[in-house]
């Protein structure tokens, strides 16, 4: 089978830089293009092996190639820069996406469907609205300690103590600082709206996917937990094994090493930092509910607790809980838990 054409596209907004190679890999040209011009460009040949940094909009232009019969390979951004050759510009990051595609040991990464996308944009829809949250309430934090009054940590609390103060008159607050905790508060609370209704709309919608039936089904894992792997690992089927997919989470040891010597750190902490922090805080709750059963998961927990620091097992059981999702998609099977023979 002859090799096909491969086509390198460095995506912008509106202009484009296409590099085609051919068969044996020389380059035949490399320009720019408006979005019209590229899509008669890649028309004259099909079948092609078109190859992309994973960045915006690489989604959307990765389904509509496949769709029209070529394979498309994403490559993370950050492989992509090691192979970039001369200074930063449109045509040599075309040329670096060639070199990063034929290396053999680059992980690609699999084109999101429609349905992933959908749930990783309310994802993220709904991230942004607890980080504007959690900045409303450090401002009032903030704002209060100048005047010498103090919130802890949670919002829950600051919710229930703030009106008191400000309707306080032990405090030493002024009436131009309660004005300004009392506009502060009413951002608070208008953000628990959208933030409420953000993730009705995402648990209802992961309760209709099957890969997120599969996946509630493990210990440690709820809706947005489950939506979040699915919109993350999709099929899984571009996992060699569980350890890549929970690799490219950040959930392995880092480690360096020269002259044969390897040392150990903690957590790589890579890719996704909102999907890493809910599988954390669901082992989290996991490890500590233990108490005495007997199921092989809840044995093994208790035999690291014996030797490990308790934040060790957490993220020990967030790694095992990403293999065994990665698992369980591949295989269509739900989890089920096993007693000790």
């Amino acid at each position: 089978m002859n090799k096909p054409n491969t086509i390198c596209i460095d995506l912008a907004k509106t202009v484009f830089q296409v590099a085609l190679f051919n068969k044996h890999g020389k380059l035949k040209s490399n320009q720019k293009m408006s979005q019209k011009q590229m899509m008669v460009f890649i028309a004259k040949y099909p079948g092609s092996l078109i190859c992309m940094e994973a960045c915006a909009t690489a989604h959307f232009w990765g389904r509509k190639f496949q769709k029209s019969g070529h394979t498309v390979q994403l490559i993370p951004a950050q492989i992509v820069r090691k192979y970039r050759s001369g200074n930063k510009n449109d045509a040599n990051d075309a040329l670096a996406i060639f070199e990063a595609a034929q290396r053999s040991d680059v992980h690609f990464v699999q084109v999101k469907t429609t349905e992933q996308q959908d749930i990783a944009s309310v994802l993220k829809l709904r991230e942004s609205y607890i980080k504007q949250r959690t900045a409303t309430a450090n401002r009032i934090r903030g704002f209060a300690m100048e005047y010498g009054v103090k919130f802890p940590q949670s919002i829950n609390k600051l919710r229930k103590l703030l009106p008191f103060e400000l309707e306080s008159t032990d405090n030493a607050l002024t009436p131009s600082a309660r004005f300004i905790l009392n506009q502060l508060f009413e951002q608070l609370i208008a953000l628990d709206k959208p933030i409420q209704e953000v993730t009705d709309c995402l648990i209802a919608h992961a309760k209709h996917i099957p890969a997120c039936q599969l996946l509630i089904t493990l210990r440690g894992v709820g809706w947005i937990v489950a939506s979040a792997l699915y919109a993350r690992l999709g099929s899984a089927s571009f996992y060699k094994c569980g350890r890549d997919a929970s690799a490219s989470i950040g959930l392995v040891p880092a480690h360096t090493g020269s002259g044969g010597s390897n040392k150990l750190f903690g957590i790589s902490k890579t890719g996704d930092k909102t999907l890493r922090s809910l599988l954390v805080h669901g082992a989290r709750s996991v490890v500590s509910n233990i108490k005495d059963k007997t199921d092989v998961l809840s044995c093994w927990i208790r035999q690291l607790l014996e030797r490990n620091h308790l934040n060790k097992v957490v993220v020990a059981l967030a790694n095992k809980t990403v293999r065994m999702a990665c698992a369980m998609l591949k295989s269509n099977q739900p989890y089920q838990e096993k007693l000790p023979a």
